[in-house]
């Protein structure tokens, strides 16, 4: 035993002082176990692409970035060892990533970084992700079909989309993860978070929405809401200077919370079997109604959950 300690302990020496080399010399920064102990080369370059029309992702490990450019072009960032792969075949552009499953010790490089950019007049038709323990940047691009999904994987991917247009967002499922959209505007969303998934809409609209939320959050700033469905359970949704648009409609079970403040809605339609409703400073007991035949309505229920409107 004591055997091999010893030479575990040298290793992790040796280790080390590969990785300080690396670090010294500026590039190489990741000590890698290959059949012994090596110091990673690092990747940062960009290659030209065809044109395509699709995209298709999947991998651990691997922060994708899309936006808007000269041309077609992909750039990679990282361990030379963990860099995904990719082709363009029949419009679509195809990257693969790969696990960090040689990784021993100390890694201070971090995960690979894929940026894919397309021209400033291009649009992209289809966009599949399946990623895990990833962060995904969608900036300005405008997608028809964009899909999230990682049933078989880690959930822990987090999504970020700015400035952009998605008319189609399928199957976003989030495991103690972040979706955030920030001057978008996004169609036909249907997302399920669990697992203290924190779910952000800053300055954007969404149409025909469905989010089913369990143990996690739903935080609408500044936006536009047009006929929205929502599940909650055990979570917290709170909405300020939203204006809603035909019937959304959220229900709430097992002690959620829902707050609004500086709203604009045509009806609303409260009520709580076991809770209390409070609207503007007052208190109305499980039921609140005004205007229930309005075509721009917010109506609310929860079971277990209170409501409150400033």
């Amino acid at each position: 035993m004591r055997k091999y300690f010893v030479t575990g302990f040298y290793l992790l020496i040796v280790g080390g002082i590969l990785l300080l080399g690396g670090i010294l010399m500026g590039a190489n920064r990741s000590v890698v176990w290959n059949h012994g102990f090596k110091v990673e080369q690092h990747i940062n370059e960009t290659y030209p692409l065809t044109d395509f029309k699709n995209v298709y992702v999947e991998g651990n490990d691997t922060n994708v970035n899309f936006k808007l450019g000269d041309r077609y072009k992909i750039h990679i960032d990282g361990d030379k060892s963990q860099m995904p792969s990719y082709r363009v075949k029949k419009d679509t552009l195809t990257v693969t990533g790969k696990k960090k499953n040689k990784h021993v010790g100390v890694d201070v490089l971090g995960r690979a970084k894929v940026t894919i950019t397309i021209p400033m007049n291009k649009t992209l038709e289809n966009v599949n992700l399946r990623l895990a323990d990833s962060a995904i940047y969608i900036n300005d691009v405008t997608i028809e079909h964009l899909i999230k999904t990682a049933k078989d994987m880690d959930y822990d991917a987090q999504l970020y989309i700015k400035d952009a247009t998605i008319n189609n967002l399928d199957k976003i499922n989030l495991y103690d993860a972040n979706f955030e959209a920030t001057n978008s505007k996004i169609n036909n969303m249907t997302l399920v978070a669990s697992q203290y998934s924190d779910i952000v809409i800053k300055n954007s609209t969404l149409v025909k929405t469905s989010i089913n939320l369990n143990e996690s959050s739903l935080k609408v700033k500044q936006s536009n809401l047009d006929s929205m469905n929502s599940l909650a359970n055990h979570s917290r949704i709170t909405m300020d200077k939203v204006v809603y648009m035909n019937t959304n409609d959220f229900r709430i079970f097992s002690g959620g919370h829902f707050t609004g403040s500086d709203m604009t809605a045509d009806g609303l339609d409260l009520s709580t079997d076991d809770g209390v409703i409070r609207y503007l400073d007052k208190d109305y007991g499980h039921e609140y109604q005004n205007k229930i035949d309005a075509g721009n309505l917010l109506r609310v229920k929860a079971t277990k959950g209170s409501i409150t409107i400033k």
